[in-house]
């Protein structure tokens, strides 16, 4: 699989889907616009429709929630300027600005995957803040010096309400009133160990979109109520090993369900994927 594509996308979906545990929206009802349309954003975004199509939102509605904002502003039906992977994201709209597209599209979370530093800008956070009383935003680009913005200031540009998540590590923040958010790192890092120690287990003939979304889910349950409560959407990544092997067990699962396996299935799947995996000590 492409981890920068796929990858990137079952950690991104995993942040979404735990963010609803904070702000209370249900995750079909959700509206997403991102910010830079390449291949690694527009993959995002077709595993968040397939996620969407799922849990019953048809697939045009599906696709219609997603919109992006790329160079030239919004990606809109008729331009004549897109490649195949923006296609099914150029929806009927008039041509407008990013921080017009805000306005009129109101979504729930910004993503940004531009490489462009600096481009969620204190407008676009404040508008964000506008419409959401807590805006989720995910500032993907890395290194940390590329992201849209820091978390500093995308908690001080919303009043502090945002839930922000990055691509590239933050520190602890303290807010004005004294509390302290810590960002999440949205590291890819979280699901392609597992994603591949669950196909060593299974060893399925390939791997459909749908075990992406299966990582998506693992890696979201494994977020604590204590990881949310400070504002984090991802464990703590020295508890990398544990979400791995979640993910492995539930990918290995999947994978003999469908009937992709050409193993035999264990009798205990998490033991078997205990068994596996390498422990770095001497014997």
């Amino acid at each position: 699989f492409n981890d920068d594509i796929q990858g990137t996308a079952a950690v991104s979906l995993g942040g979404v889907k735990a963010s609803c545990r904070l702000t209370g929206k249900a995750f079909k009802d959700l509206k997403i616009t991102f910010l830079g349309a390449g291949s690694a954003a527009t993959g995002i975004g077709d595993l968040i429709a397939k996620a969407l199509i799922s849990e019953g939102v048809p697939e045009k509605e599906a696709f219609a929630r997603l919109n992006y904002v790329d160079i030239h502003g919004l990606v809109v039906a008729g331009r004549d300027d897109l490649a195949p992977h923006n296609q099914p994201f150029a929806h009927p709209h008039p041509e407008m600005s990013f921080l017009d597209a805000i306005d009129a599209l109101k979504p729930d979370i910004l993503i940004g995957a531009t490489g462009a530093p600096g481009t969620f800008t204190q407008d676009v956070i404040a508008k964000m803040a506008q419409h959401n009383e807590q805006p989720v935003i995910f500032a993907l680009s890395n290194p940390t010096s590329r992201a849209e913005c820091t978390a500093k200031e995308a908690y001080a540009w919303s009043g502090g309400r945002a839930i922000f998540s990055s691509g590239s590590p933050f520190g602890p923040v303290t807010l004005s009133d004294g509390t302290v958010r810590v960002p999440g790192q949205g590291n890819n890092a979280y699901v392609f160990p597992g994603i591949g120690l669950g196909a060593m287990i299974a060893q399925p003939t390939h791997l459909p979109e749908e075990i992406f979304l299966v990582a998506a889910d693992a890696l979201a349950a494994c977020v604590s109520e204590a990881d949310l409560k400070t504002g984090k959407l991802y464990p703590a990544l020295t508890d990398l090993r544990e979400v791995s092997h979640r993910i492995a067990v539930d990918v290995a699962e999947a994978a003999f369900s469908a009937g992709l396996a050409r193993a035999d299935k264990p009798v205990d799947i998490a033991a078997a994927v205990s068994d596996y995996m390498f422990d770095p000590v001497y014997s």
